[in-house]
């Protein structure tokens, strides 16, 4: 180890102080270890072969982890138990060891509640049609084959209307309601709707939507411009799905 040759170098017990946190220097000698390489590597040696030397000792003379598990669950003898603890007094290291240990315990679940699975997160709901009125509703002439249609799913009621913008472009209009006195229109204010280019919600799994949009806060929900095809509907509404599938819009 190389020496540093200025008088106010920190001696070798003063630096052996400090690796086991027993003193400090002067402010003198801190002064010149701040700005003094050598004296810097000569704490750094002094440190790595502590701590070298506390790794070789470690397990040698402390309880195994095993046993050290045991003392945290209060499963060892009264004398054992007496020894492990006149230890800890003096080894930070098991100490360290024993309050993680504490700590992984207090916080083990041995029977997790198990994480709900998607169809108990989220209800699922397929709507009935209940009302199908073969009668156009249109503002020039708009498609008129089966429509407009009203759709059940428990307390909610959704009727689907077909029109046609000015541009000839299709659209269908949604209206939302619900039976449930407690429940107001305005709570379906947000609810998202996926449009899917499919006849049944099987086939909307990995998909995208073709259209998407939100119901406002009277209940009314726009989805434009539709072609001629089959489509699945789909409200998300918060907790539950509510699917409509087979809506299939015709050629005007």
């Amino acid at each position: 180890m190389v020496h540093c040759p200025d008088t106010l170098a920190p001696s070798n017990e003063a630096l052996l102080s400090l690796v086991y946190a027993e003193g400090k220097l002067s402010a003198q000698q801190q002064a010149h270890f701040d700005v003094c390489p050598i004296c810097q590597q000569r704490l750094d040696t002094y440190t790595g072969m502590t701590n070298a030397l506390v790794n070789r000792l470690h397990r040698r003379l402390c309880p195994s982890a095993v046993r050290l598990n045991y003392y945290s669950l209060d499963m060892v003898p009264a004398e054992e138990r007496t020894r492990i603890a006149s230890h800890l007094l003096d080894c930070p290291r098991c100490s360290d060891e024993v309050a993680e240990i504490r700590h992984l315990q207090a916080a083990f679940e041995p029977f997790p509640a198990a994480a709900p699975s998607l169809p108990d997160a989220i209800r699922r709901l397929f709507a009935t049609l209940v009302v199908q009125q073969a009668r156009p509703v249109t503002r020039t002439g708009a498609p008129s084959q089966g429509w407009p249609r009203q759709y059940q799913a428990e307390a909610l009621s959704l009727s689907l209307h077909l029109s046609r913008q000015a541009s000839g472009e299709i659209m269908l209009l949604g209206i939302l309601t619900s039976s449930d006195p407690t429940q107001t229109v305005d709570a379906f204010d947000g609810v998202t709707a996926d449009l899917y280019s499919a006849t049944t919600f099987a086939e909307t799994e990995n998909r995208e939507p073709v259209l998407t949009n939100q119901v406002d806060d009277i209940g009314n929900l726009l989805l434009t411009p539709i072609l001629a095809g089959g489509y699945t509907l789909i409200l998300r509404l918060p907790g539950q799905e509510v699917v409509i599938e087979n809506l299939t819009i015709p050629h005007g």
